[in-house]
């Protein structure tokens, strides 16, 4: 697992009476890392989460080729490529996932503006259903008005470090799940200490 230094920063503005994520706020970094998700070969997607735990069908393909005897597979075409299959070599060092350093997200690509998939100079906002816009004050507040008129809450922003172990509950989770924040970072067995500073505090009528 990477360590603190190699970890993204991700900052959650959370309800925690009903232990649910609003919405994130990030950088290049981690943006960067939610959308090369979507350049993982689908084998390799299979091989991280682990086939067994797979809903659907893919788990059961998975494994029908790695128990398929080679006699039966054309010349030349061996498993690996299936059950393993080559990303290019600009993924391999810029992956969260794969290389387990967050490094390559942040520091100098950020600045220069140069690797990976979105502009350094902005801040996103992130939903739980993993969402990516642009952060806007506007849109932002309006989020939260909806929210906090439907029940009662207690909001509160929360830092979290996003490492590998992290990344991967992110990709399980937003393989089945439509509140993939949520799931990862609020879940009972995330709860470690008081999120730092208390912003809206509801209550019922």
């Amino acid at each position: 697992m990477a360590d603190l230094k190699s970890k993204i920063t991700l900052k959650l503005l959370i309800d925690v009476r009903s232990h649910k994520v609003l919405f994130g706020e990030a950088g290049k970094d981690f943006v960067d890392f939610l959308f090369s998700l979507l350049t993982l070969p689908l084998g390799c997607v299979i091989k991280l989460v682990s086939p067994p735990t797979m809903i659907g069908s893919i788990g059961k393909l998975y494994q029908s080729v790695e128990n398929l005897n080679e006699i039966y597979l054309v010349a030349n075409r061996a498993k690996a490529s299936l059950l393993q299959p080559e990303v290019p070599t600009s993924y391999v060092t810029n992956h969260l996932l794969l290389s387990g350093s967050a490094s390559s997200f942040s520091s100098e690509n950020a600045g220069e503006g140069v690797g990976g998939f979105v502009k350094g100079v902005v801040t996103y906002m992130i939903t739980d259903d993993l969402e990516v816009t642009p952060m806007s004050a506007i849109s932002s507040i309006a989020l939260i008005n909806r929210f906090i008129m439907k029940k009662d809450v207690q909001l509160e922003e929360k830092v979290v470090a996003v490492g590998m172990e992290e990344g991967l509950a992110l990709l399980r989770a937003s393989l089945d799940s439509p509140t993939a924040l949520t799931d990862v970072f609020c879940s009972p067995k995330k709860k470690e200490k008081p999120p730092s500073s208390s912003i809206v505090d509801g209550d019922d009528d």
